[in-house]
Formats: C-alpha cells, structure tokens, sequence
C-alpha cells in the first residue's frame, strides 16, 4: 500500500477502526461482529474495512482523492446506507418517491420470448440501452438522474384452514419521471430490496461439489422440488453462482464489486469503468470527471480498499441460533421439517479448505439454504431471466438471522422485493415448488403456526 493510499484510507476509515475496536461489544449488531478465531491482523483489517464499508464517497474531481468518483449516477453514496449494519433493505411506502430508499432497486433486463430453462443455457443479462442495468434516481452536480418512481400495493386476502385471514400485499411500479426518453419496449424490470449480508465468507466457501450433489433439475426423486444450479458467465468459463436473489454473482468479491459500480458508479478492479451504468445515451455521464487515479490503480475503489470490504463482509459472523433447548423451538423445527421446508432450506453445510481464510476452513454452519434456484411460481416472478435464472426461479434464501431483522436495520421487509412485512406473510407467497410447504403452513392451527415462527427467529 502506498503513503496516499494508506492515508487516504485511514483518514476515511481510521476514526471508524479506532472506535468499533474501542465500543465494538457495546454496539455492534448481530449482522457485523467478526467471526471468532480470526487472526489478530485480519481482525484489525476487519474494522478498516468495516469503515470503508460505510464511508461516504463524493463526486470527481475532489481533494479527497480515496474517496472521490461517485457516480456520476448513482443510487447511494454509502454501501451501510443500503445494507445498515449488515442487514437487508425495506420496500417504500405507497406514493413516496422510490429513490428517497436507497435500499430499493429497480433492476432492468431482457425478457427473452424464446427462454427456455430447460436447456441449461446461459441467458446473457442486457440492461436497457437507455437506462442500463439499473435505475439511478441519483446524480452528481450537473448531471440529469435517471429519474424516479412510486410504488402502490394491490393486496388480496390468503385465508388459513382455521378461518384466519391474512392480508398480502404487492408491489406496483409506476414512473414519476423519466429523463432519458423512454425504455426499450422489450425491458423488464425486477425490484429488489438490498439483501443482508450474513455469513458471505461460509457461503463463498461451500464446495462447488456439494452444492452441484444437492441439485435434482429433473425431481428424479419426486419429491416436487427440483432445483439447479445457477451457472453464470466468470470471463468465458461458466462458474457456479452464489450471490443475489437470481445468485448471479460467483463469490464474495464479485458481489461486492458489481455493487459499487452499479450502485455507487465506482471503478473497480473486476469493474474498470468509471462511468458505473451510464450508457452511450447519456453523454453528459459518460463524459463526467472521475476519480481514477495514479495511486489508486488507476480506478476509483483501487485493490487494496476492494480487499478490505472483502475481508470485512467474508469474515462478518451470522448469529448464533438462540432459544435451542426451548421445548417451543424444538417443536417449530419439527413442523419445519414436516413442512419439507428444509427440502430447500438445507439447515447444515460445511466449508471447504481452501479459503485465504483460515477461519473459514473445515467449517460446519447452518444457513438454511441450499444455494440453487427454485421455481417459486408467476406470482414472485421478475420481469425477465438472469443468466441460467428464469423469471421465477430464485435461489434458495438463507434463513439464518431471519429473526434479528428489525433489531438489525430498524425494519422489517421479506422476500426479494420487501413485499412481506412479516414472515408469516413471506410463507404465504411461496408458489411453484414450495406450494405444498405454503399448503402444510395452512392447514396448521394457531399455536402450531406461533411454534414454527418461534423457530424461524430463533435461527
């Protein structure tokens, strides 16, 4: 590391290391606290990143060279401001602007007529010639954002064996503005919340074979769940997805870095454009200073502060599961395993041994998913396919940590676009292949229903 960059990055993040190394047991939430027996390096490394994790970056060109080159379109200056202590984002309320939520994102793709899941083919994701990738409701001085969104939620009634009624809502999208002309007739549009960011290090880590061995695309058992493995694009070579809701994304690091291009518009080394999701349309954008710099590799998030925010989201620790000896618990997870709930959200997995990390070798932990994607039916369907994804298949969310949602990130939003606000609700909208587990949680009476949610946050 360099004099400029080393300084760059303490003066950003050092006030931050000092203080969580200081207070870190008195604050830390269960989403950000590092994983225990790391090295004594590593955990100093762990704060550093930490703090570049939640520093606000600031348009090119600026003083603060570390920190310059945000956007010039952008959809937050932060990347806590999406993911608040680690945890996962919330859907807005009807009528409010949709980028005043940095933690919602309106992601745009292809739908393809022809998309077929059947054979294996690996569908390219081409954004909006216009928009790109993603909308962008935020710019740098000068610079015409994108523009913005409200969201209205149409509801309908799931009534329960015992006569309980449920109500469930869903979003609609509608456009406030639109300051590039108008989208591609052919452009779909996924909206997603800023998932949380629990025990990346142990799921970039489970070996290729096991999750491949857990796969059963053609239901030989049937058994009614079928589920792939997510091959996507790594240069040319195909490579197992793992990250996002579709997992489109191979490891921590790509992740990672995807995210501050997109939504930051910061150049990375994976991510080497400064201009982040701008497109040929937007001249001004393209145009734009940026704060690639000598010091920094030439980019604008250099090697070094890309490998701390690696090293800090990898090595966070999940919680602990809690409430293991209560009789509540045990029979919950019963229920849970009567359901064929863990057909899919696979309780245990264990890593492999060829992490950077030692801490994360030979590892046994419980995330409750099996990393493959399933068909969750049209009613939680995208507007187009990603990669080996189609529109309504999604990988299997971890549950761990389910429970410590609100005490996280002060809110509570479920399922990929935030639409369940409890995760009764979240249960209640699984279709397609966990249609029958949604039928089981039916048919359940009050207090065995009380005793399956206990379970799920006590995980």
């Amino acid at each position: 590391m360099t004099a400029n960059v080393k300084n760059g990055i303490f003066l950003v993040a050092g006030v931050y290391a000092s203080f969580f190394c200081f207070q870190n047991k008195a604050i830390a939430s269960d989403y950000s606290s590092p994983l225990p027996g790391i090295k004594i390096e590593e955990k100093f490394d762990f704060y550093i990143g930490e703090g570049v994790f939640q520093k606000f970056w600031v348009p090119a060109p600026s003083s603060t060279t570390a920190s310059d080159g945000l956007g010039p379109l952008f959809n937050t200056r932060s990347c806590n401001n999406c993911h608040v202590n680690n945890g996962r984002g919330h859907a807005p309320e009807a009528n409010v602007s949709g980028v005043s939520v940095p933690s919602f994102l309106i992601r745009l793709g292809k739908s393809y007529p022809a998309y077929n899941n059947k054979t294996n083919k690996i569908y390219p994701h081409i954004g909006d010639k216009r928009y790109g990738h993603q909308l962008q409701g935020q710019s740098s001085p000068g610079i015409s954002p994108e523009g913005d969104y409200y969201l209205t939620y149409s509801t309908k009634i799931e009534t329960l064996k015992d006569g309980t009624k449920i109500e469930l809502r869903k979003p609609n999208l509608h456009w406030n503005t639109l300051h590039y002309g108008d989208f591609e007739s052919s452009t779909g549009f996924s909206m997603l919340v800023s998932p949380a960011l629990v025990g990346m290090g142990l799921l970039d880590n489970i070996p290729d074979k096991t999750i491949i061995s857990a796969a059963d695309p053609d239901d030989k058992n049937k058994d009614g769940i079928s589920g792939r493995v997510s091959w996507v694009f790594s240069g040319k070579e195909r490579a197992i997805g793992r990250f996002g809701y579709k997992a489109s994304a191979t490891s921590v690091s790509a992740q990672n870095q995807s995210a501050f291009n997109t939504d930051l518009g910061l150049s990375t080394p994976l991510n080497t454009n400064p201009s982040g999701d701008c497109t040929e349309f937007q001249h001004d954008c393209m145009q734009s200073p940026n704060g690639n710099s000598p010091h920094l590799d030439h980019l604008e998030v250099d090697k070094q502060q890309a490998r701390l925010v690696d090293l800090f989201v990898s090595l966070s620790s999940p919680p602990a599961m809690r409430n293991l000896t209560s009789s509540t618990f045990l029979e919950g997870k019963r229920l849970f395993e009567d359901g064929s709930c863990a057909s899919c959200h696979t309780p245990k997995m264990k890593t492999g041994s060829h992490s950077n990390f030692a801490a994360l070798n030979n590892r046994t932990f419980y995330p409750f998913t099996d990393m493959l994607l399933h068909d969750m039916g049209p009613e939680l369907a995208s507007g187009f396919p990603s990669f080996s994804a189609s529109p309504s298949e999604w990988r299997t969310a971890p549950l761990w940590g389910i429970g410590l949602s609100e005490k996280t990130s002060g809110r509570v939003s479920f399922l990929h676009d935030g639409r369940a606000q409890t995760i009764e609700e979240a249960i209640l909208w699984h279709g397609g292949e966990a249609k029958r587990s949604q039928k089981y949680y039916k048919n359940l009476n009050k207090e065995q229903r009380k005793k399956l949610i206990y379970f799920l946050e006590s995980l």
